[in-house]
């Protein structure tokens, strides 16, 4: 059976740097949520649910507001509607 994708399609790598105390932490959080057989357990998920948590909680700033900001972000990016498109030939 193929391994199932759980990355988004959208998704960048990006470096992130840990000390070996916090690569231990990361271990540790790994190892119980697939005790406890929870699917995301990979050190990307741990670390994006971390920041989730972080601005939710820590920061006050709700999911929704993320979701609104990448919408208004898509809507900007999108072509006027008074451009016509010419066909190549």
């Amino acid at each position: 059976m193929a391994k199932r994708k759980r990355l988004e399609a959208d998704a960048e790598q990006v470096a992130v740097y840990l000390t070996p105390a916090e690569k231990l932490v990361m271990d540790v959080i790994a190892a119980r949520r697939k005790k406890r057989n929870e699917e995301r357990t990979s050190p990307s998920e741990i670390v994006a649910d971390s920041l989730w948590k972080v601005l939710t909680e820590s920061e006050g700033v709700a999911k929704e507001k993320i979701q609104e900001l990448l919408n208004v972000q898509a809507e900007k990016t999108e072509e006027p509607n008074n451009l016509k498109v010419f066909p190549k030939n």
